[in-house]
């Protein structure tokens, strides 16, 4: 099975430092892309993060296959034995684990099914559960025999405390007409923080690699279908 890494870098002054020098020199023929800020490898994330320094990354983020039998092409089987996908998990996740700092941040997007045992082995490995984000779907497919799933799963874990959190708020939503703030939400209003309310995580496709070549950070990545890990630190 494959999934797609990358790890990123907080922008900053130009350096002569460049994020490839978190990988071991034996990726180097894995490169398809490289930029003065990064380096994109064309491989399996098992060949990849095994040569990724250790607690060298503040932040990673997966986002594997579902293990749903669909087709990515060859190379990649989404019909494993439930028990083999499982221990599939279960090495990533251990190497993500490995090459976060003290403090670091893992999230992991997948069904509710399976973040249930992944969250456990987290758990069992000394990371610290921080928060399960519901994410909405609604797609209205038909899945006869069980109920219909209301919504996937972001599992939120740190190595020990947390070194980052910040909360992001949104400003009060007030009429463009009479700049009245438009909901009262549910007589509450007072006991709220004047800067605003709190933003609900939610997770949405947002291209993430491409959206961090953008943003002007550094970054390394792996891209290969099905899905994504990415993982991003700061020096």
């Amino acid at each position: 099975m494959g999934t797609q890494l990358a790890v990123l870098e907080q922008a900053g002054p130009k350096t002569k430092w460049h994020p490839s020098s978190l990988c071991a020199p034996e990726l180097a023929p894995l490169q398809v892309h490289v930029t003065e800020r990064g380096v994109l490898f064309g491989g399996d994330c098992l060949d990849i993060l095994p040569l990724i320094r250790d607690a060298a990354i503040d932040t990673v983020f997966a986002d594997p296959p579902f293990n749903l039998s669909k087709k990515y092409g060859a190379g990649v089987n989404d019909d494993l034995p439930e028990t083999d996908y499982v221990e599939w998990c279960k090495l990533w996740l251990n190497h993500c684990r490995r090459v976060l700092k003290p403090g670091g941040s893992l999230f992991v997007y997948n069904l509710p099914k399976w973040n249930v045992i992944i969250g456990n082995h987290l758990s069992e490995q000394g990371m610290l559960f921080r928060h399960w984000i519901a994410v909405s779907v609604k797609l209205s497919l038909p899945l006869p025999g069980r109920l219909y799933p209301s919504h996937y799963s972001l599992l939120y874990f740190t190595k020990g405390k947390p070194k980052t959190f910040r909360r992001v708020r949104t400003p009060i939503l007030t009429c463009r007409h009479c700049g009245g703030e438009i909901r009262d939400y549910g007589g509450h209003r007072d006991a709220m923080n004047p800067k605003g309310w709190s933003r609900r995580p939610r997770e949405e496709d947002s291209r993430a690699q491409r959206r961090t070549r953008r943003s002007g950070r550094d970054w390394i990545g792996r891209s290969e279908p099905p899905r994504r890990l990415i993982a991003t630190g700061f020096p």
